[in-house]
C-alpha cells in the first residue's frame, strides 16, 4: 500500500472539509501545510480579488453544510500562517500531525478561533498531549525551521498549486470535492 498525502493550509476552510473527510473515513494520511505555490508560479489568494472573496464567502457555508460541519467565520478572517505551521510540525515531529491538523482546523473554522494567537494554539496542542514552547522558541527551533524546509521542498516537487490537494497511488487530487473520488476508489479495492 502506498502512502497517501495531503497538503493542507490552516487558512481554506476547503482544507478543513478535506481533512474532515478523511478522518471520518478512517484516513490518517501524512500532512503538509502548503507554504503558497511552487516556486515561479502565481497565487490568487481569495482576499485579492473582491469577485472571488465574494464567491468564497457564498460557497464556504454551504460546502461546510454539505459535509456536515458546523461553521464560524474566524475573527481575524485573515492568518499569517508560520506560527500555527511551526505548532503544527512541533506536533508532527510527535506523531500527532494529522491530528492537530484536524483539530486546528476545526478551531478555525468550526469555532472562529484565531490560530494567529500562541494561547490557541498551545490550547490546541495540550488537547493532544503536547505542551507548546513560545512562540521565539518555535520560531528558532532548528528541527521546525527543517520541517519548514521540507514542506517547502514538497510543494515543489509535487507541483502543489493550491489546497487541499492530496497525491495516492500516484494520483492527485486537488479541492475537497475531488477527495471523495479517492474515497470512492479505496471503497473500491
Amino acid at each position: 500500500m502506498t502512502t497517501t498525502v495531503c497538503f493542507f493550509a490552516f487558512r481554506s476552510p476547503y482544507s478543513r472539509i478535506g481533512l474532515a473527510k478523511l478522518k471520518a473515513a478512517g484516513v490518517a494520511p501524512v500532512v503538509i501545510p502548503f507554504t503558497g505555490p511552487p516556486d515561479g508560479a502565481p497565487f490568487f489568494n481569495p482576499t485579492d480579488s473582491r469577485p472571488k472573496l465574494d464567491y468564497y464567502l457564498e460557497d464556504i457555508p454551504r460546502m461546510t453544510a454539505r459535509a456536515g460541519l458546523k461553521l464560524a467565520f474566524p475573527d481575524p478572517f485573515e492568518l499569517t500562517s508560520r506560527l500555527p505551521n511551526l505548532a503544527f510540525h512541533l506536533a508532527d515531529q510527535a506523531g500527532k500531525g494529522f491530528e492537530f491538523a484536524c483539530a486546528a482546523s476545526e478551531a478555525r473554522w468550526g469555532e472562529g478561533q484565531d490560530l494567529n494567537r500562541h494561547d490557541v494554539l498551545a490550547g490546541i496542542a495540550a488537547g493532544l498531549g503536547l505542551d507548546l514552547p513560545e512562540a521565539e522558541a518555535l520560531k528558532s527551533a532548528e528541527g521546525l525551521r527543517a520541517a519548514e524546509q521540507e514542506a517547502r521542498a514538497a510543494v515543489n516537487a509535487h507541483g502543489v498549486f493550491g489546497v487541499p490537494f492530496l497525491i495516492a497511488d500516484g494520483q492527485k487530487y486537488w479541492g475537497q470535492d475531488r477527495f471523495d473520488l479517492y474515497l470512492e476508489a479505496i471503497r473500491a479495492s
